[in-house]
């Protein structure tokens, strides 16, 4: 369900440029913050040795790829490392050893200027599972999240198979070691947070619960929470008009997401975007705007 996040959009300038960072002053202090520039300028040995340790070692195992040499049992390398000289970004893909198709679990994370990383990209499901090929509409043409386009049959039958807006697959089950591991990296590189732009309510929802706080979009959040509860305005309109606006799925985070995701927060002239989270090395935020929500 974690491929949930928008693409970053260029931030304020409010700290110095990650490049202005290089990595041979490591030597000057160990909380000075190293950059994923920096880093990506290494060998290609190097830059292997640093970022193994986004990855956890017990989530390599579970398929029975080495988390040393990323390579299954076969020698076959599972995980692919995008890192380019010059790039201020990082991509981290693992394979199935049975279907080297599609990733199951993929992280994009880019430098800011705020002393911190962003978390661009992250995707975590079940290979195993059922697919929902709610990426593409009927046609085969990419849905963009369904910002562009949709594919209705496919997004009931995610709904009904329990799914959130825009998940493939059925959740992985390790969220939290990808997250602890991603903390450890930040501890490595001495940064001190790393925020996100949630692409949906469920998203929001999860990251909440994982620690984050939001930077903006709070009140979105507390006028949807608001407006969902018996005669408030979002309440009424679920009326059934279509197959993700039915009567009981104000109780749930996935029945209000996959409203929301129909376009249901047009009835009272809000829309979802420009959401901002941001999450502390070692803090947990408290947020929760759903209060003892079902998911």
């Amino acid at each position: 369900m974690f491929s949930h996040l928008r693409l970053r959009r260029e931030p304020v300038k409010v700290g110095p440029d990650p490049r202005e960072m290089p990595i041979l002053r490591l030597d000057a202090s160990p909380t000075l913050p190293i950059s994923i520039f920096a880093i990506n300028n290494l060998s290609e040995n190097a830059k292997r040795r640093l970022y193994r340790t986004l990855l956890p070692p017990p989530l390599l195992m579970r398929f029975r790829i080495s988390p040393v040499s990323w390579k299954d049992v076969g020698d076959v390398p599972r995980v692919r490392l995008d890192a380019a000289p010059g790039s201020s970004s990082v991509a981290i893909s693992i394979l199935h050893p049975a279907d080297a198709t599609e990733p199951f679990f993929l992280l994009e994370l880019a430098d800011n200027n705020i002393n911190g990383f962003e978390l661009n990209f992250i995707s975590l499901h079940d290979p195993d599972g059922p697919r929902f090929d709610v990426d593409r509409d009927a046609e085969g043409n990419q849905t963009h999240f369904g910002t562009v386009r949709r594919n209705l049959a496919e997004e009931e039958k995610a709904m009904h198979a329990g799914l959130a807006p825009i998940q493939l697959r059925r959740n992985l089950g390790a969220a939290q070691l990808v997250f602890d591991q991603l903390e450890l990296f930040m501890a490595f590189a001495a940064h001190q947070a790393y925020s996100l732009e949630p692409l949906t309510y469920a998203a929001a929802w999860v990251f909440e619960r994982r620690g984050f706080a939001y930077v903006r979009g709070h009140k979105l959040m507390n006028d949807i929470q608001r407006e969902f509860q018996p005669g408030g305005r979002l309440h009424a309109a679920l009326d059934g008009s279509t197959p993700f606006r039915q009567p009981e799925q104000w109780r749930t985070v996935r029945g209000r997401a996959w409203a929301i995701h129909d376009g249901i927060l047009e009835t009272i002239g809000l829309q979802w975007d420009h959401l901002r989270m941001i999450k502390q090395l070692g803090k947990h935020a408290g947020v929760e705007t759903f209060p003892d929500a079902v998911y």
